[in-house]
């Protein structure tokens, strides 16, 4: 079992990047310097001493790592406490008995207010060590990313006027470390030293997948409604030839990501309710009702298609509607899971399927936007674009309501047929990554 585990929240890669610009880089170093000096102090191997789940791991093998673990070492940032399968993480955790819960040692990866911690993790804001004057400072203010990419900007693009810079930083980042090396081996000595299980009783075989626990960060002090609608077919009405290990004998069962990920309605409801709001999963027959009612919209609707399901004659049609009608408080995504070797095969071939049923959200849209309808290949960019777009179909179905509400009580006004662009976040600089000067931007903790 390894000593710790560290708990992060993956930004998604992509798919231009090589390895060299993965925005998880800084979690992956920093990993291996703690664990190499946790092996160090313990006198054990790096396997031993840590483990954090890198792309291509097992989700099976993650979940063991996290049930054995004796100290969890979450990164505490704004991202980690949006990510349902960090909540969930939390979770396995946290419950059981206490004799059997490891030791938690945060780390203020991003400068984080304790007043804006869920409510589950009130008590667990990560400490600041004593006696080590600016490491101490730095680490508190900006957080160990930021102290991370100093080291790593002024390596690549050393500071002519403090030609000392990088050497500083590196040595305030060698401080931190040490210190929490150190902790994670003094707790480790006093924690758990048997497998856990999920549920804290007797010692049934340990799961495969945390997707049936609680996530314990979901909790939006006031939620706005979302609804949901997935376009998908069922194990019986599977095209001719579609592998069914996917799917299940209702929409809500399917799985294109994966067991590890588990059904994707319970990815969303999860990631919408950390995101503030109210998820409710609708059939498609009730967004025609909405799109033929005189009345106002009730709340967003995002539209989630397997491409798959466009074989079906009545599926396209329906999807042929919902794009014909291109509401601005709607969107689409798809997904085109890239560790599925049929869909793989067949990507072509379904893009085409997207882009025939689909040619206002494609032609219309955002570059982002665009990217989505044509087909997701993993769990973590699908979340990342289902956050994007759940938070800009409802500040576009908030600009709608707002323009259909009576100015001279003359009723609601007639509905646009053209959709709204999707807002610019001045934060994220361009799509790709890049800054606007082209130099090399972070992706977002």
């Amino acid at each position: 079992m390894p000593m710790f585990f560290m708990s992060y929240a993956r930004v998604p890669v992509p798919r231009h990047r090589d390895a060299s610009q993965d925005p998880n880089r800084l979690v992956f170093r920093f990993f291996d310097e703690l664990s190499a000096k946790v092996a160090q102090r313990a006198r054990v191997t790096q396997e031993e001493a840590g483990f954090v789940e890198r792309p291509g791991t097992p989700g099976e093998v993650s979940v063991k790592a996290l049930l054995d673990c004796r100290v969890f070492v979450p990164l505490y940032s704004k991202r980690y406490f949006s990510n349902p399968q960090c909540g969930r993480q939390w979770t396995a955790v946290t419950q059981g008995a206490p004799e059997d819960r490891p030791s938690i040692v945060p780390v203020l990866w991003t400068p984080y207010s304790p007043t804006s911690l869920p409510k589950k993790v009130k008590e667990q804001y990560p400490e600041v060590p004593d006696g080590m004057g600016e490491a101490a400072e730095n680490y508190a203010s900006m957080g160990l990313h930021r102290l991370l990419d100093q080291v790593l900007d002024l390596s690549e693009r050393p500071d002519p006027e403090d030609e000392g810079a990088a050497d500083r930083f590196s040595a305030q980042v060698a401080q931190v470390t040490d210190w929490l090396a150190q902790r994670i081996v003094d707790l480790a000595a006093t924690g758990p030293t048997r497998a856990r299980t999920l549920g804290g009783g007797g010692r049934a075989p340990q799961p495969e997948t945390l997707a049936g626990l609680d996530d314990a960060f979901a909790d939006p002090p006031f939620a706005s409604p979302l609804h949901i609608t997935v376009l998908a077919p069922t194990e019986e009405g599977l095209p001719v030839g579609r592998d069914s290990a996917r799917y299940g004998p209702r929409v809500d069962d399917w799985r294109p990501y994966g067991t590890a990920v588990g059904p994707l309605v319970e990815l969303m409801e999860a990631l919408a309710r950390n995101l503030g709001f109210e998820p409710t999963v609708k059939p498609f027959d009730k967004f025609q009702t909405e799109l033929r009612d005189t009345e106002l919209p009730t709340a967003p609707w995002i539209l989630v298609v397997d491409p798959w399901a466009l074989e079906n004659s009545q599926m396209a049609r329906e999807a042929k509607e919902f794009d014909r009608a291109r509401r601005p408080w709607t969107a689409v995504l798809s997904t085109l899971a890239g560790d599925d070797l049929q869909t793989k095969e067949q990507s072509e071939r379904l893009r085409g399927l997207l882009a025939a049923n689909f040619p206002r959200f494609l032609s219309e849209g955002r570059v982002g936007e665009q990217e989505a309808v044509r087909g997701l290949a993993g769990a973590d960019v699908f979340t990342r674009w289902f956050g994007e777009l759940a938070e800009a179909t409802k500040i576009r179905y908030l600009r709608y309501i707002h323009s259909q509400l009576p100015r001279s009580g003359t009723g609601v006004r007639g509905v646009s047929e053209s959709g709204a662009d999707l807002p610019r976040r001045p934060d994220t600089g361009r799509g790709n990554g890049a800054s606007s000067d082209g130099s090399r931007v972070e992706g977002r903790p």
